[in-house]
């Protein structure tokens, strides 16, 4: 597929934009690195958290994907083996739902603006995305969008996963 030009934005999510999200969940592209569409949906339905954010992505007004971001907590980090990650890190998910709109380089532009907003936050060391190690298209979206492959470790029960971090510009393990 020809890749884009068009710049996405990240629209506020709205309770009108969850029928789309569930054909985006239902979807086999979605699904196989997803999981559980109910599940997914119940959360996403679900008042966020302290520190969980989330907007649709849209090209030329047309919503193709979701992007969610949030400090993980201890917990959630510890039990990855992931320990001397801080909890002050943003952690971010991508979704893009349309599957005409898959590796067209929406995905990584979307990574790329979310990650320079946070990154504006002097208060965030870096941010980083887990894809699963099979999940190769994830991973060049990442890439392309400035993150660099850390190390791979055990999501239990999700199973092997590739960890990439985005560093402010100058800061250690610059990616830009």
């Amino acid at each position: 597929m020809k890749p884009v030009d068009v710049q996405p934005s990240l629209l506020d999510i709205r309770v009108d934009d969850l029928p789309l999200v569930e054909q985006w969940l239902q979807a086999d592209h979605v699904r196989t690195y997803w999981g559980d569409p109910a599940a997914n949906l119940r959360q996403l339905r679900a008042t966020p958290g302290p520190g969980h954010r989330r907007a649709i992505i849209a090209v030329g007004g047309r919503k193709v994907g979701l992007v969610l971001w949030q400090h993980p907590t201890r917990e959630e980090l510890d039990q990855a083996g992931l320990t001397d990650i801080p909890t002050s890190a943003i952690d971010i998910d991508l979704l893009v739902g349309e599957r005409d709109a898959v590796g067209r380089g929406i995905g990584s532009a979307a990574l790329r603006l979310l990650a320079e907003t946070v990154l504006a936050d002097p208060a965030v060391p870096f941010v980083m995305g887990c894809a699963r190690c099979d999940n190769l298209v994830s991973q060049r979206a990442f890439a392309r969008a400035g993150f660099r492959k850390d190390r791979e470790f055990d999501d239990a029960p999700c199973g092997r996963h590739v960890l990439m971090l985005r560093h402010r510009h100058g800061a250690r393990g610059d990616s830009q």
